[in-house]
């Protein structure tokens, strides 16, 4: 990877997290706003929200940074190696967004199991937003490396 590509996958890689993090913040005020406690489990809890941010998160997270580098490295704004088609970018977005959705809410259902029934909006708050900032960032960064390098399937 060029100098160039590692500045763009950085670039990028920021504006995931930074996105994912601000979209995080605004829904758990929506979703648990006014609440001063949060029920980890069962209707209205964290496990249940964590089914949607995470598939959202990461299908937005792949989707929207694929599209656009596909088209900078049309334009030849950007250097790749090869170029996905937009049908590669979608089904690979829906794939990583299932994938990851059912793997990290499982993990998450493992982990909320050994700690409280009911957390502080200020907790919730603060761990959905590093979430979704690390979640954000990681598969934005997946997502477009493998467009710079060239892994089209």
């Amino acid at each position: 990877m060029t100098a160039a590509q590692r500045r763009y996958l950085a670039v990028e890689t920021v504006i995931g997290a930074t996105i994912n993090a601000i979209l995080s913040a605004a829904f758990v005020f929506i979703v648990f706003g006014g609440h001063a406690t949060v029920p980890v489990w069962g209707p209205g809890g964290l496990v249940l929200d964590a089914v949607p941010q995470t598939l959202m998160v990461s299908l937005m997270s792949m989707l929207v940074p694929g599209l656009l580098t596909r088209k900078r490295l049309i334009a030849g704004k950007v250097n790749g190696a090869a170029l996905a088609t937009v049908g590669t970018i979608v089904r690979r977005s829906i794939l990583v967004a299932v994938l990851l959705a059912g793997a990290l809410t499982g993990l998450q259902s493992v982990l909320f199991s050994f700690g409280p029934p009911r957390l502080t909006f200020g907790v919730v708050l603060a761990a959905k937003v590093l979430y979704g900032a690390i979640l954000g960032a990681a598969v934005a960064g997946y997502g477009v490396r493998r467009l710079l390098v060239g892994v089209t399937a």
